[in-house]
């Protein structure tokens, strides 16, 4: 037995050209690697819940250098272009759209050359591993645990293009595919999701609420004989927070140790948050309700709490589906977006 959202999330998926991993239907958990990058693409898309509430010319240059091209005659007004990242296949990227190692100067070639023959492509740039290390330690130089666990040679290279408002980013993404030497490339709804994340909360910790039709076993959810991610069944579905437990937990929170306020967002709220963001994704948008998105409590932190401390006591109260740690959400999306990245929770934001 699927849950109808399941259903209806998983056909939208189907029709935008992605396929399901059914663990991303239900808010993030805390930590965990992704098992392949287009996990991670749908823990922006389906999980968005979490954070709605909440080139160049013809010849690379040499490495360290940089090449910038205008494309085509950009028009005078370029308010609304979309940047995309096409990262490149390097030996420190583990993906099965890389099965040959790093891509060659040859083949880097052709996907700049497909690159800038694209329609609305503006501009590119191409950002090899040192300047993009570079880069990285400047964005995140207040985090010392992800500065120690990365270095240049874990950094693959990029172009960097700007694309006409209205651009088929989708078809653009497409042709990299069958071109291939490209591990992956950034998604614009990410970039929307995490520019409203930092315009409206930015919460530190996302308590998300149980739902009616849940199918977390946090909710009351149970698990149908040979569950697996592939295929989940349940015999019994979670039950929505009661009012009672709402206020209680309400209650809990405000004494929590290290919490220095919270903000309840409602379905609505997570629903205005995740259609700004997923605009362009009709399927998706069509498919989702505002009774799919989770209630929660939105927790900023004192600068000195300790945000697993919080976690742990909040994560198991009666009413609560799950508890994460948004800022490492926030900063595990921005690591893939700009740079490429997938990495687990215990190399972006520590224990």
């Amino acid at each position: 037995m699927n849950s109808p959202m399941e259903d209806r999330l998983r056909e939208a998926l189907a029709e935008a050209g992605a396929t399901v991993d059914p663990s991303t239907l239900s808010p993030l958990q805390p930590s965990g690697r992704p098992r392949v990058r287009v996990d991670f693409r749908l823990l922006a898309a389906v999980g968005a819940v979490v954070l709605a509430g909440a080139v160049t010319a013809a010849v690379l240059v040499s490495p360290g250098d940089e090449q910038r091209a205008a494309v085509a005659n950009p028009p005078a007004d370029q308010k609304g272009e979309t940047e995309l990242f096409v990262f490149l296949c390097s030996k420190s990227v583990k993906s099965p759209d890389c099965p040959g190692g790093s891509v060659t100067a040859q083949h880097t070639g052709r996907i700049q050359q497909a690159l800038q023959a694209a329609p609305g492509v503006l501009e590119l740039t191409y950002e090899d591993s040192a300047r993009a290390y570079e880069s990285f330690r400047r964005d995140f130089a207040g985090n010392k645990t992800l500065l120690d666990a990365v270095d240049a040679a874990d950094m693959p290279p990029s172009f960097h293009v700007q694309l006409r408002p209205g651009a088929d980013v989708k078809a653009l993404q497409a042709k990299l595919k069958s071109i291939g030497g490209v591990s992956g490339t950034s998604e614009p709804e990410t970039d929307n999701l995490l520019a409203s994340e930092r315009e409206n909360n930015n919460a530190d910790i996302s308590v998300f609420l149980c739902t009616e039709g849940s199918g977390q076993a946090s909710c009351g959810a149970v698990a149908a004989p040979g569950w697996t991610k592939d295929a989940p069944k349940f015999t019994k579905y979670g039950k929505a927070i009661t009012p009672a437990q709402q206020g209680d937990l309400a209650r809990e929170i405000a004494k929590t140790p290290g919490v220095q306020s919270s903000h309840l967002e409602s379905q609505q709220e997570a629903y205005e948050n995740f259609k700004r963001a997923y605009v362009s994704n009709k399927a998706l948008l069509k498919a989702t309700k505002p009774s799919d998105m989770p209630k929660s409590f939105r927790l900023q932190l004192r600068p000195d709490a300790d945000s697993g401390e919080v976690i742990a006591q909040l994560q198991h109260l009666p009413g609560v589906a799950s508890v994460i740690n948004s800022k490492c959400v926030t900063e595990r999306l921005t690591l893939y977006q700009r740079y490429g990245l997938l990495l687990p929770a215990s190399k972006v934001c520590g224990s």
